[in-house]
């Protein structure tokens, strides 16, 4: 840091650089003399005499404190008011210890000091991490002068400081480890002090693991001949590091097992428990059956360099039996006649560097426990490892939980395994993905998976596994527990208590990730301790940092699922689940005034807050529930649907695609929205029920037209009126009027009649390729609706239509005065709602700030900020797309041309809900055919650029030429349209006639008008990027279509595409 202290500095105040500085800024004099002085005193305040006798220590002034305050005056000028401050006869530095170099140096290596005594290894290697450097004495002197003295003496004090850190950091190294490392660091220490024994029996610890015993000895007699010729022997510590050593010469391995040919993705778990073994008197390896724990404590007992390694497997012993004697017998004890067995074991393994491995310990804890306390009690330097399902339960416990294995390990062990159980099989790449996913990298169920492919190919396991836990089967030699995938879950189920099974059982009902809300409805008040066991027993696992959420894995839910069939009580908890999830979700309303469900306004909205988080905490528990209901519903054809299940389904549906409108999920919204119309339009069993119903088809006109145009046998099926129908007669009247009505109904008296066919009126527009009049219509009804005239999550949606409007049509400096308005009205709705709306329209305001300003640096500080953001629903989508072009603006094209493929595989989503040509798929294939563009021509090949330019192609063609499509979003198509046109220009030979007709179809689509939600597909891009790969062909091109009408472009448009998808084909 002495070099470039002043540029890189983490400090404020360097006082051990050259040279010193403030902010980067020089010190010198007597102004840094002083500063020395203030640093380096163990007070916070210097009085005036120790000040003037520390700065002039032979030749005071005659007036010393006056020659003082001049010091200081200028020491001020220079550091500014507020860093020296007077304190009652003296004065004090008013810096933190962090900011600066000394007093950080000082204050960790006295900390350090602490932690080292007191044994706390992990916080020495914390607090010496990164000293700041101390010069060596020749660089202090450079200066030369009496007036350097402080800072001399100030730097003497760090070197001798840093020196203490270095031989704690040392220590620290070798307890937790590290002995390389160490070793260095404890030599310097040894040659400093060579009668500090603690150093030196560390340093023989390390020397032992790093080189060899032999060099560990030597240093050991040195010592020795040295006190010897004083009249002295070494002391407790040498002597204790003497018996290591020599133990180490001859070490003790009883029990161990043979590496495994394939131990895969577990090194990071080998390093870390034998790091933590080095720390901790008792680690646990926990993780649920056919994880790995007995694997990997074999590597770990193989890999240990301590004299002494004991492996004990527990699995066969069984509960009451004596466990001292088992342990005594396994490390070759013998016990003294009438003699105390747990005092011979303590003897057995009180040798320096034992280590103990306990395996199998879940069905012995307790006893495990009980003997395992006063053992490490009796023999200070044992190091007891166990595997357990579940924790010991003991204040030294270490726990590791060993989790599965990743993806790739998982693939990489079972090709390993199935082509060792048939050489030369072809495994297919979905199909193995597909059974993988099941197996959840259990390396046991995989490669018990992978012993079955000598009969079965990998899709026909996939295909006969679910519900089939034992149709995965080990050799004949295997233990008896662990011999199916059945066998090794019920091992875990025997050692539950019967409210453990039966919490189990029925937990299995729950979508995974799983709160404790909807627990506590299926197995009551209890669950929380219930849960709690559950985990322990590894059946359970908690991932998540926020909110706890319960993963159960799938093996173990199928094994539940069944034995809570078996028991009878299935249809108890099936009921009981069902009730929690209508009861909550009935309690979500739709709004239509201000001051309804959803208004910050309301006397209740603290409550209506917390119910609506819950649904959406719990969204995958509740979503489960409505397609068990569909699924029901489905069974009864098209006859009318019993009213509770009618009901039920309008209930939960309406409170999800609540959920789903302020999340941004679209795609469940067209997903399920279709499905949830037929059960809405039935007539219900009471008024809430009516309620609910309506509630589905208002969210489904307004959410972005899914259902904008009702069909009329809808309609007719809505009722004209029902029994205390309230203010939801504006709802059904709107929804009973057909899209003919809805100019008229948007200046309707009726503020929300007027704001649902506004969105309508104004969607419609849009898709009619007209974004004008879609704007002006959300303008007109904001400018006559008065602030509280509708429901706060109304208005802000009306805004968010209008800031999507003018993002389309590129008006990019108004999209961020619109996201500053809209977010004044966050304020009005729910916080849950508010929170999923606020970060998207900040980061909506970020992105067009780059799209006015499209720089390298501007692209790179938003990429920067957008790395720790998790966008919900449909945003996230949209997000990866914008990284691409991102990426593109800061020059990276291969990599904006990746991120733009991956957003295009993702986009088949989309396709298997709306079909093929959606608005996400036609954004995502523009933006990839945009940046292919700019692609290198190696690059263009290796990533099949050709390809995806020929779907394009082939799909604007059916897009327009369909005479009755699914969806027509006109200026999105005619965006998609301009892409298309730019690559196959940018694709044919100058002057070629497809060169010609791409550029026109960039002309065509442009005189239409695109959507430019994306930059890349905004008109002056798409524009400026044809003009400047061919002037002449786009200028001819917009002269040809010169006087086409709208409709006449779009004709046009697709002749040129099925001309352009012809030449492909």
């Amino acid at each position: 840091m002495g070099e470039n202290g002043p540029v890189t500095s983490p400090y404020r105040m360097t006082l051990l650089t050259e040279p010193p500085t403030w902010h980067g800024r020089a010190l010198s004099g007597r102004s840094l003399d002083l500063l020395a002085v203030l640093a380096g005193s163990q007070d916070a305040r210097v009085s005036d005499g120790a000040l003037v006798e520390a700065l002039w220590p032979e030749d005071a002034p005659a007036r010393p404190l006056r020659a003082l305050h001049v010091v200081v005056s200028r020491l001020r000028a220079v550091v500014g008011e507020g860093v020296v401050e007077r304190s009652g006869d003296g004065y004090r530095l008013e810096l933190a210890e962090a900011e600066v170099d000394v007093r950080d140096l000082s204050g960790r290596a006295h900390r350090a000091r602490a932690c080292a005594a007191a044994g706390q290894w992990e916080q020495v290697l914390d607090l010496t991490d990164s000293l700041p450097p101390v010069p060596v004495p020749d660089e202090a002197d450079d200066n030369g002068g009496a007036g350097d003295a402080p800072v001399v003496l100030l730097r003497e004090r760090a070197a001798a400081l840093t020196e203490g850190a270095r031989r704690d950091r040392g220590l620290a190294l070798e307890a937790t480890g590290e002995h390389e490392q160490a070793a260095d660091l404890l030599r310097q220490a040894a040659q400093r002090d060579a009668g500090d024994e603690t150093v030196l029996a560390a340093l023989m610890r390390a020397e032992s693991w790093a080189r060899s015993p032999a060099a560990a000895l030597k240093i050991y007699e040195q010592y020795r001949r040295r006190l010897r010729e004083l009249g002295a022997v070494p002391g407790p510590a040498m002597r204790a590091a003497h018996e290591a050593v020599l133990a180490a010469e001859n070490p003790v391995r009883h029990g161990l097992e043979p590496e495994p040919e394939h131990f895969l993705g577990r090194e990071a778990d080998v390093t870390g428990v034998l790091k933590t073994l080095s720390t901790h008197h008792l680690v646990t390896i926990t993780g649920p059956g056919g994880v790995g724990k007995t694997t990997l404590a074999q590597v770990v007992a193989a890999r240990s360099r301590r004299p002494a390694v004991y492996v004990v497997a527990l699995a066969e012993v069984l509960p009451g039996a004596d466990l001292t004697k088992v342990l005594l017998d396994a490390v070759g004890g013998s016990a003294v006649v009438n003699g105390d067995p747990r005092r011979d074991l303590a003897a057995a393994l009180s040798q320096p560097g034992t280590v103990l491995v306990l395996d199998n310990c879940e069905h012995l804890a307790d006893q495990v426990a009980d003997l395992i306390g006063p053992l490490l009690a009796a023999c200070p330097d044992l190091r007891v490892l166990a595997t357990s399902r579940r924790p010991l339960d003991l204040a030294a416990e270490h726990v590791h939980r060993l989790d599965a294995l990743d993806a790739t390990s998982s693939a990489e062990l079972f090709r390993a395994r199935a082509l060792s159980a048939r050489p030369g099989q072809v495994i297919d790449d979905d199909d193995l993905g597909e059974l993988l996913g099941r197996l959840e990298g259990i390396p046991l169920a995989i490669e018990l998976a992978a012993a079955r492919t000598r009969s079965l190919s990998v899709g026909q396991i996939a295909e006969r596994l679910p519900g089939r836990p034992d149709l995965l089967t080990a050799a004949r030699d295997a233990p008896a527990r662990q011999r199916t995938l059945r066998a090794v879950i019920e091992w875990s189920w025997n050692l539950l208590d019967a409210a453990e099974r039966r919490a189990l059982a029925r937990l299995a009902l729950l979508a995974d990730g799983f709160t404790l809300l909807p627990a506590e409805a299926l197995i009551g008040a209890q669950a929380a301790d219930l849960l709690d066991a559950l985990v322990s027993h590894s059946l359970l696992v908690v991932r998540d940092h926020g909110l706890p959420r319960f993963h159960m894995l799938v093996t173990v839910r199928d094994f539940a699922l069944a034995q809570l069939s078996a028991s009878g009580d299935e249809a108890e908890a099936r009921a009981a689940l069902h009730q929690w999830a209508v009861d909550l979700c009935s309690q979500i309303r739709f709004p239509v005034d201000s001051g309804d469900f959803g208004d910050a306004s309301h006397p209740e909205a603290r409550h209506h807050d917390r119910l609506f988080q819950q649904v959406a905490d719990n969204e995958a528990v509740i979503l489960q529930q409505l397609d068990r209901l569909l699924a029901q519903a489905d069974g009864h054809g098209s006859d009318r649907l019993p009213a509770e299940l009618r009901d039920a389904i309008c209930l939960i549906g309406a409170a999800l695609m609540r959920l789903w409108s302020v999340t941004w999920s679209y795609e469940r919204i067209a997903d399920y929205g279709a499905r949830l119309i037929g059960p809405a339009v039935q007539p219900a069993q009471d008024l809430r029920g009516n309620e609910a119903g309506l509630s589905v088809l208002a969210l489904c006109v307004t959410l972005f037209g899914l259902l904008s145009h009702v069909p009329a046998q809808v309609r007719s099926r809505l009722p004209a009126s029902f029994d205390g129908e309230g203010t939801f007669a504006r709802v059904r009247r709107f929804l009973r009027a057909g899209d003919e009505q809805w100019p008229e109904l948007a200046d309707d008296a009726d503020p929300w009649v007027a704001w649902a066919a506004t969105r309508c009126l104004a969607a419609q527009q849009e898709d009619d390729g007209d974004p004008q009049a879609s704007l002006e219509t959300i303008e007109a009804l904001l400018g006559r609706l008065h602030s509280h005239d509708l429901a706060g999550i109304h208005l802000l949606e009306l805004h968010l239509h209008r800031l999507q409007v003018l993002m389309s049509l590129g008006r990019y400096s108004q999209v961020i005065d619109a996201c500053s308005r809209a977010q004044v009205l966050l304020e009005r709705v729910l916080p849950s709602w508010g929170e999923f709306f606020r970060t998207t329209l900040q980061w909506g305001d970020a992105y067009c700030t780059v799209y006015l300003d499209p720089r390298p640096e501007t692209a790179t500080d938003l990429l920067e900020r957008l790395e720790s953001v998790d966008l919900p629903g449909t945003i996230r989508f949209i997000l990866r797309s914008v990284r691409g072009e991102l990426e593109l603006t800061r020059g990276n094209v291969r990599t904006a041309a990746l991120i733009q493929r991956v957003s295009l595989h993702y986009a088949r989503h989309w396709r298997s809900i709306l079909g093929a040509g959606s608005q996400w798929e036609l954004y995502n294939l523009g933006m990839c055919l945009v940046t292919d563009v700019e692609l290198s021509p190696d690059d263009a090949v290796e990533l099949d650029a050709g390809a995806i330019r020929a779907r394009a192609t082939s799909l604007l063609r059916d897009i327009l030429s369909d005479p009755a499509p699914r969806q027509r979003d006109i200026p999105t198509i005619m965006g998609f349209a301009a892409a298309v046109g730019l690559s196959a220009a940018a694709a044919a030979e100058p002057g070629s006639q497809r060169r010609a007709v791409g550029a026109e179809l960039v002309a065509t689509a442009l005189a239409v008008g695109t959507n430019q939600t994306y930059r890349l597909l905004s008109h002056n891009y798409l524009r400026s990027r044809t003009e400047r790969l061919d002037a002449p062909a786009l200028g001819q091109a917009e002269e040809r279509i010169r006087g086409l009408d709208r409709s006449e472009l779009v004709a046009h448009a697709a002749d040129l595409a099925g001309r352009l998808a012809g030449e492909v084909g």
